[in-house]
């Protein structure tokens, strides 16, 4: 795959951070499309997708592109797909407790995909929109997850497009540290919005 260098990746932990729109998830997309070029990864990998469920109509009306993309894996591949339905906390709620109570219940259903994980063997994990946990979250939870595998690959967002209020307060303190642990363990990229 052009442009990706699989040794930037592999047997190491990457997070890639954006605003909305910025690329996250087709970068995301392009590292595993690439590392499955190797014949002898796939039954090595993992995907968790927390990516949100946004219907278009509600996108469109808040001036959103690329929201919620999910990270499915190419059919006929053995990677272990675990995904659930999760809601757009901040885009679906009247009010900021509304949102609160979505996000924990994101981060319940996040937890049980990750128990899922264990004993599977899968060294290679790909946490897609990892802010949804984040929302209602701890990062030290997520972090023993992660530490279980020995490449990691994870986006979430991290602009501001999506407003203010205490849902987005949270959710960028626990980024902040999520993106410390990254920096010891591997490295952050930070996507840039791209250009209209």
């Amino acid at each position: 795959m052009p442009g990706i260098h699989l040794e930037d990746y592999l047997s190491r932990k990457t997070l890639i951070l954006g605003d909305v729109n910025t690329g996250k998830t087709t970068l995301t997309r392009k590292v595993l499309e690439a590392l499955l070029c190797r014949q002898d990864l796939g039954g090595r990998i993992a995907i968790v997708d927390m990516a949100p469920e946004v219907p278009e109509k509600l996108a469109n009306e808040k001036g959103l592109i690329g929201v919620g993309g999910k990270l499915t894996p190419p059919e006929g591949q053995d990677i272990l797909y675990l995904g659930g339905h999760f809601e757009p906390p901040r885009l679906s709620s009247k009010t900021e407790e509304e949102a609160m109570e979505k996000a924990r219940q994101n981060r319940r259903i996040s937890e049980g995909l990750f128990r899922k994980l264990d004993g599977q063997s899968r060294d290679i994990l790909f946490v897609n929109d990892v802010s949804i946990y984040l929302q209602a979250g701890m990062t030290e939870n997520l972090t023993r997850w992660l530490d279980q595998a020995a490449t990691v690959i994870a986006n979430g967002y991290w602009g501001k497009r999506l407003g203010g209020g205490t849902l987005t307060e949270r959710e960028r303190t626990e980024t902040a540290k999520l993106k410390t642990y990254f920096e010891q363990k591997g490295r952050v990229l930070i996507l840039e919005p791209r250009q209209r």
